[in-house]
């Protein structure tokens, strides 16, 4: 199992706006291989807001898989049209970083 975290750095005062963005699922929830989507906003921050897009798959074929698929590209086309015009780009950078998952404890698991 794998996990994949998009670490989104905004223009302090937008990462609602961000966060809205991910409230209506673009489809990777019908994804092969897909378990989870957290989306996670960094508390206290000063000069900006940050919002990581956490993703948790079976495989990181899977999520090469959604990364490379075209709801993948459609998901994310609004976004690139942005940054492309310089228009209302609130986005200030990125960083993806994926991680094995090696050790795993549930609740209910840890309970019994």
């Amino acid at each position: 199992m794998i996990m994949t975290t998009n670490t989104i750095r905004v223009v302090k005062g937008h990462g609602d706006e961000v966060i809205e963005r991910f409230k209506i699922s673009k489809g990777i929830h019908k994804f092969p291989g897909f378990i989870r989507i957290q989306v996670l906003k960094t508390m206290d921050l000063e000069e900006y807001d940050e919002v990581r897009v956490c993703t948790t798959w079976e495989a990181m074929e899977h999520f090469k898989g959604w990364v490379n698929s075209d709801s993948f590209k459609s998901a994310h086309a609004k976004r690139q049209e942005q940054q492309a015009s310089n228009e209302n780009n609130i986005i200030l950078g990125s960083q993806l970083t994926c991680y094995e998952i090696p050790v795993e404890h549930l609740r209910e698991e840890v309970e019994k």
